[in-house]
């Protein structure tokens, strides 16, 4: 049985704008103003822009090769994704959070859930909030309030598009007029191909959603879309989750910077998907009970047959160890891999995921768990402290010559100690 209340809370979303060019922009004052796109993996396409180069057409998805004549005309920095920048900008933009509200859920890696409920004025905290972590950690933020999570998300939507609110907006339960103007397909879970079937019903925006009867969108959709719609009527049905789920799976893989078809190469790049994989499993405080390599060639590739294939093996005992995840990853490639074939993409995946201090003990089996722990405790302390892979698995090998294609990267500025700013 669905169960809503009324209160009295404000939750704010904050959210960062065009989060990984403004952490570009961070260490980079001359690019202020400059318009900026950054690259997917092996710099393929566009996966982020800067509302420059928002304002001069680029869109997401554009293949970087096709449009590099363009982006040259137009002045456009372009950069390749600097994983280790945006995680940790994310994380310090997080720390900030905390200092005005102990009760926060980080939705995605730029975007928290704050419950503000208890404030004297919402608007003058979340412009405080503003603030401060433009202050702090150089990021330009959007904050919206409002008495539900989906009210919030349309608040925040309202502050970005609509510069006069100087990047801070409360939406009161009351102001209808503000849901005309938000359409199917940008209300918080309702997605594009959703959208016609709810203009079938005659629902074409927020408004029309809210006052819908919840008992027959439940029917003819689903138990989420009522929850929307008490949600945008001022009843809040979402809780913020503070503590994460136990996630499903942990995915690591990359498509090689050239194809390769060397056997040692591409266990090589195994081993280092397996470690990264082991490193957040760790960080998560989780065990995997089963893994899996998979390995393809590339679906575009010329004078060649696309070859496709994946093999999983289940531990005897959950386990975050990298050196049985990198074995256990090594067993399986064998068991794929082709000779005679050019490689573009191998990849471990993760899952039957458990709490680490939980895990089912194997009879017959007798890790040196404690030792284990403390390894893998040691290992990652250096890392942290000293930079990814200070000290490693020899089995990732030292060549690299398969990693990805970054040739635009920025310096990982907060995460390495040869990469710090000098000020003088």
């Amino acid at each position: 049985m669905l169960s809503t209340r009324l209160t009295d809370q404000w939750v704010a979303l904050v959210d960062v704008n065009n989060f990984y060019a403004s952490c570009e922009r961070v260490f980079r004052p001359d690019l202020e103003g400059v318009p900026i796109v950054v690259l997917s993996n092996n710099d393929g396409c566009i996966i982020a822009r800067s509302q420059e180069a928002k304002d001069l057409g680029f869109k997401m998805g554009g293949l970087f090769h096709k449009l590099l004549p363009d982006l040259k005309r137009a002045g456009v920095r372009v950069f390749s994704s600097n994983y280790a920048l945006y995680g940790d900008m994310s994380d310090r933009a997080v720390d900030v959070y905390r200092l005005f509200s102990p009760h926060i859920e980080v939705y995605s890696i730029d975007e928290s859930f704050l419950d503000l409920t208890g404030a004297e004025d919402p608007v003058a905290l979340g412009r405080e909030i503003k603030a401060r972590i433009k202050r702090d950690i150089g990021l330009p933020v959007c904050v919206g309030i409002a008495k539900t999570k989906t009210l919030a998300k349309i608040a925040n939507r309202i502050a970005k598009k609509n510069p006069e609110h100087g990047g801070v907006f409360l939406l009161e339960t009351g102001d209808r007029d503000r849901l005309d103007g938000i359409e199917n397909q940008n209300i918080w879970g309702v997605s594009r191909r959703l959208s016609p079937k709810l203009q079938g019903l005659g629902i074409y925006n927020a408004l029309d959603l809210s006052q819908a009867d919840p008992k027959m969108i439940r029917s003819k959709f689903s138990v989420v879309l009522e929850r929307m719609i008490y949600e945008l009527n001022g009843r809040s049905c979402l809780e913020l989750e503070e503590v994460a789920p136990i996630k499903k799976g942990i995915m690591v893989s990359r498509g090689f910077g050239k194809y390769q078809d060397n056997i040692y190469r591409v266990q090589e790049s195994v081993a280092s998907y397996a470690t990264r994989a082991g490193e957040k499993l760790r960080k998560q405080n989780l065990a995997a009970n089963k893994l899996t390599t998979f390995l393809r060639t590339s679906p575009h590739g010329k004078n060649q047959v696309y070859y496709s294939n994946s093999f999983s093996i289940a531990f005897p005992e959950a386990t975050f160890d990298t050196g049985l995840i990198i074995k256990a990853a090594q067993f399986c490639l064998k068991k794929i891999y082709r000779t005679g074939l050019r490689y573009q993409k191998a990849g471990v995946f993760l899952d039957g995921l458990v709490d680490a201090g939980a895990t089912q003990q194997d009879f017959f089996f007798k890790p040196d768990t404690a030792k284990a722990q403390t390894l893998m405790a040691v290992l990652d302390k250096l890392n942290k402290a000293h930079g990814r892979d200070t000290v490693r698995f020899a089995a990732s090998g030292v060549n690299e010559d398969w990693k990805m294609r970054r040739q635009m990267v920025s310096p990982k500025y907060t995460t390495r100690w040869s990469d710090l700013r000098v000020v003088r």
